[in-house]
């Protein structure tokens, strides 16, 4: 995370955690919940600028993601896509979606 340029390392805890994470895969919006690695007060767990999150997607496609986070008493939702497997190839000039960045991400 980060606010103008330089590192959020004061996130707070939302729902007992630094973060939380939707994904919806595009196309037939499949739904995964997923939780962080770590929790508030582990004594290990920053509370940023980095939020470590496991997932598997069920299958290969753009997923949108939605993060919630805490910082400076708001709560906020950050969004962006990822790619699970193989990266489209779109034809030169080819659009993504409206409202969409369907470049592969490398996070």
């Amino acid at each position: 995370m980060s606010k103008d340029g330089r590192p959020v390392t004061d996130l707070e805890p939302y729902l007992e955690a630094y973060g939380h994470l939707v994904a919806l895969r595009q196309g037939d919006l499949a739904y995964l919940h997923v939780h962080p690695d770590g929790e508030p007060g582990d004594g290990e767990t920053e509370p940023g600028p980095g939020i470590t999150f496991f997932a598997e997607a069920p299958s290969s496609g753009a997923y949108r993601l939605y993060l919630d986070f805490k910082h400076d008493g708001k709560v906020r939702t950050a969004e962006f896509t990822v790619h699970a497997g193989q990266v489209p190839v779109r034809e030169k000039g080819e659009e993504p979606e409206p409202g969409h960045d369907d470049r592969p991400h490398t996070h």
